[in-house]
């Protein structure tokens, strides 16, 4: 893998619009019985009008396929993570389970159904600010618990309210000046220790929330010059002498200084940490200060408050993902007890309104994580999407494959606690199936980030959310009007031709070792070992059931069994035999699990419910022993021509198709990532050229990421 040469990201979105599909079925332009809640007809009896019967499926591997039962061993003391296929003797067992998901996510997508599945959402995720933001914060002291769980805060501008918000002299450019002083934190940074003092004596004289009296100087950033801050300098003992802590380094230009200054230390490291080991650059924790004699005092929402509970609870999370720099540490913040988080006291930043009336954000850090404005459970409900709640918001996907309504009101029974799907699937058959038991230490498989919001969301015509022809700052993701989209794959062409396989038949790319910096990372701890997996070329069977389903039901499923169908347009055109493939197993971001799942010849049995009780009637048939064989071609997908013009099925057949053109499909690496979130100096947009999202799905012919190299940074030499 190269970075920063073109590629189709491995991870993208498929648009869920189901208000668009309500809108053309109410419209009569999409059949309302796929595109419109309703009740599911009850399992008591077969209508005469619907379908029952059976299907033959026929699965053809075309990817490598890895699934099984996860394990974990020691060998020489160290842990390994081990897949094996599930066997019975010398047979290989595929749960029908597995068929019966594959086929459902389709029609799911085919349908706009509703998520069957949706996890404990509800609280706002948050991101990483950008620095550019940073002087917009305030910071602030808890000065009040309100009743109503919202807070009564002191605003501590520093000098600005006296001085101003920006130095100016000798002709020079603005200076932005920083709120808070800096606390140097040891030797690094642009100070160092005055003669006879350490770093043991600046510990017990600076704890966390203590108020110290300091003397301070006003000092221009000595690399860049692009914003003044106040260093710490001297702090004064219980008697009230200034003792000298730091001495100015000679390459840092001083123009202004302050004597006998109050002020709140704030450190973000934990007790006993030094700043550096919470972020590397990191040299300076801070002392928050206000010399206009009245701070300004303003009380913050029982929301804002809640939002600020969420980014703290983000950082206990990110340690349980294991989500630090290596050899970091993680903040105060990681650990602390919820009652202790918020007291008199207590010490954070707030974000004001554009008209600085009213506190929109508190955080704890200025450059940290922040929450978005929306949860993804809020735009899901405004969406639709959420799991049906009662019988009568049942989707076409929950109406076919079944649901149990995630939280039943107490007392319900029938369809408002859950439903039987009306498809079953035998046992399947896997006696062509070609197992290697050749060992694949598997490429570190990342969890879906849901925070990661230009993988996830669309606008509400399926695109990419923008502003303007612009991409969004990432601040403005998970904002109301923004729709979820559903996780898809897209399939890699070269892999299903042949090509970039090791010996074994396997992807090469699903075995390599991560890269950082340009050198391969081998960590084994995090990898999964597959000891066994399914070759290309294997072939799976299996019987699918049927009943009671209508017209428009058959011929959907139908389309999404037909491999010819998930092919875009364009590709068809050119390739009138191409077809295109469903997903089932682990890898997918690799190219794992690419199976071409079609009806097999004469595989498709069907008769109606009025016919069958005929049949029953007469005693001369009954339903799977006499039902006839029927025509794929006697179920035409309704409106198909302007279904497929739908964002969501051009996407799926996308997806299921993959690329033309040769660009590899992959993960962006962290590099690319890293010069991906470049941002502009103080308005936090994207830089030109970057904060690219995966490329819509629904495009005709989607263009593949091309992510900048970032420019080189030059070195400015040093004062003397």
């Amino acid at each position: 893998m190269d970075d920063f040469e073109p590629f189709h990201s491995a991870v993208n979105r498929i648009p869920v619009l189901r208000k668009s599909g309500e809108r053309l079925a109410d419209a009569g332009r999409l059949p309302k019985s796929l595109f419109k809640d309703q009740e599911a007809p009850g399992h008591d009896r077969l209508c005469a009008d619907r379908w029952s019967g059976s299907i033959d499926l026929e699965m053809t591997v075309r990817t490598p396929l890895v699934f099984g039962q996860q394990t974990i061993e020691h060998e020489d003391g160290k842990e390994r993570h081990f897949i094996d296929l599930p066997m019975d003797g010398d047979d290989l067992v595929v749960p029908p389970t597995m068929i019966k998901g594959m086929i459902s996510r389709a029609y799911e997508t085919l349908t706009c159904s509703r998520f069957r599945v949706f996890g404990d959402h509800s609280r706002q995720l948050t991101y990483r600010a950008d620095a550019a933001n940073a002087l917009r914060l305030i910071p602030a002291r808890v000065i009040e618990m309100n009743e109503d769980g919202g807070l009564l805060i002191e605003l501590l501008r520093g000098d600005t309210i006296v001085n101003g918000v920006e130095y100016n002299g000798n002709g020079d450019h603005p200076y932005p000046v920083m709120l808070a002083a800096s606390l140097q934190d040891g030797n690094k940074g642009h100070a160092r220790f005055a003669p006879g003092f350490n770093m043991d004596r600046l510990r017990a004289m600076t704890r966390h929330e203590r108020q110290v009296r300091c003397n301070l100087k006003l000092c221009l950033h000595p690399s860049s010059g692009h914003y003044a801050y106040w260093q710490v300098t001297h702090l004064y003992d219980n008697h009230g002498n200034p003792i000298r802590v730091f001495d100015i380094n000679d390459n840092v230009r001083t123009v202004d200084s302050l004597e006998d200054v109050t002020g709140y230390v704030y450190r973000t490291a934990a007790d006993g940490d030094r700043a550096s080991q919470v972020f590397q650059r990191k040299h300076d924790e801070r002392v928050f200060f206000d010399i206009s004699g009245q701070p300004e005092r303003v009380s913050t929402a029982p929301h804002v408050v809640d939002s600020y509970r969420r980014v703290v609870e983000s950082y206990s999370e990110q340690r349980e993902e294991k989500d630090l720099q290596k050899g970091m540490r993680p903040n105060r913040f990681t650990n602390v007890d919820p009652s202790d988080l918020l007291h008199v006291g207590s010490l954070m930043y707030a974000l004001l309104s554009e008209d600085e009336t009213r506190v929109v954000e508190l955080v704890p850090t200025m450059i940290g994580r922040r929450p978005y404005s929306s949860s993804p459970h809020a735009l899901a409900a405004k969406q639709n999407v959420l799991p049906l709640a009662d019988a009568e918001k049942a989707s076409a996907a929950d109406r076919l494959f079944g649901y149990v309504v995630p939280n039943a009101d107490d007392g319900a029974t029938g369809g408002d606690v859950a439903y039987r799907g009306r498809l079953s699937f035998g046992v399947v058959d896997a006696s062509e199936a070609r197992v290697s038991h050749e060992e694949k230490r598997l490429s570190p498989l990342l969890s879906p980030k849901t925070s990661s919001a230009r993988r996830f969301l669309t606008d509400a015509s399926g695109a990419t959310p923008s502003k303007g022809n612009n991409p969004l700052p990432r601040s403005e993701y998970f904002a109301p009007g923004q729709f979820l989209g559903a996780a898809a794959y897209p399939v890699h062409r070269r892999l299903v031709e042949g090509k970039d396989l090791d010996k074994s038949g396997f992807p090469a790319q699903a075995t390599e070792d991560p890269v950082l910096n340009g050198k391969e990372q081998d960590n084994a701890a995090v990898r999964l070992i597959a000891r066994s997996w399914m070759k290309t070329g294997s072939v799976l069977r299996c019987t699918m059931l049927f009943s009671n389903l209508s017209q428009d039901e058959l011929a959907a499923l139908i389309w999404v069994l037909t491999p010819g169908n998930l092919v875009p347009p364009k590709a068809k055109q050119e390739h009138p035999d191409a077809v295109g493939y469903l997903r089932m197993g682990l890898g997918k971001p690799f190219g794992l699990g690419a199976l071409e799942v079609s009806i097999a010849k004469n595989g498709l049995r069907a008769i109606r419910g009025g016919d069958l009780a005929e049949s029953y009637a007469n005693l001369d048939g009954c339903l799977g022993l006499t039902t006839p064989v029927v025509g794929v071609e006697d179920f035409p997908l309704p409106n198909e021509a302007l279904l497929l013009k739908t964002p969501w099925v051009r996407a799926m057949q996308r997806a299921a198709f993959g690329y033309s053109d040769g660009a590899p499909v992959r993960y962006m690496s962290l590099e690319e990532n890293r010069a991906n979130n470049q941002t502009k100096p103080g308005s936090g947009d994207p830089r030109e050229g970057y904060g690219q999202s995966p490329t819509d799905l629904s495009a005709e012919s989607p263009r593949p990421l091309k992510i900048k190299k970032p420019p080189r940074k030059t070195k400015k030499p040093s004062r003397s």
